[in-house]
């Protein structure tokens, strides 16, 4: 329970300095994403320019068909190495999310139990029992969002192994 204005006060700052950086953290993730967007498109811009200049530099017919067919094929590495990127952000910018939200976590568990032990402190006699039981629950919260995390961790470090996988497939086939 918050009976002093100094720590509501100081709440609200603490709530407003991790929206900046919530915000922060997506504005650099949209422009790392925005920057190999526009980096992907002037290499395509470069290939494809490439590409007409040997089209329009083969000799004979049968040149000509073998450039076709083998611009036809899609370039597996180079889709590969845009979908890894765009993994890599997505990853970075969710290891930062995850971090600012185990700290605000921590943070109210901090002040969640700092208020139990106030109300404890002041309970009258014969509340022990209930005070036990709000102790217990929060125990239990905390181990069940410590679980749920480890979980989500291990989801992605199986997506990354996948994705490493799949990765080394793509070079092998190509």
């Amino acid at each position: 329970m918050i009976t002093q204005p100094e720590k509501l006060m100081q709440m609200q700052a603490d709530a407003l300095e991790a929206s900046r950086q919530a915000a922060s953290k997506t504005l650099e993730g949209w422009q790392k994403l925005a920057q190999l967007n526009l980096q992907t498109a002037r290499a395509s811009l470069e290939q494809s320019s490439e590409q007409i200049n040997a089209l329009l530099a083969a000799r004979d017919t049968q040149a000509l068909a073998n450039l076709v067919t083998s611009l036809a094929r899609p370039p597996q590495d180079q889709l590969s190495a845009y979908a890894k990127a765009v993994y890599s952000i997505y990853r970075d910018a969710n290891q930062e999310f995850a971090s600012m939200l185990d700290k605000q976590v921590a943070a109210s568990n901090r002040q969640l139990a700092e208020s139990v032990e106030s109300l404890a402190r002041t309970a009258p006699a014969g509340t022990e029992g209930v005070v036990s039981l709000i102790r217990q629950s929060m125990a239990a919260a905390q181990t069940a969002y410590d679980q749920v995390n480890q979980a989500g961790r291990k989801l992605a470090e199986m997506a990354d192994s996948n994705l490493g996988a799949a990765a080394a497939g793509t070079r092998k086939r190509g």
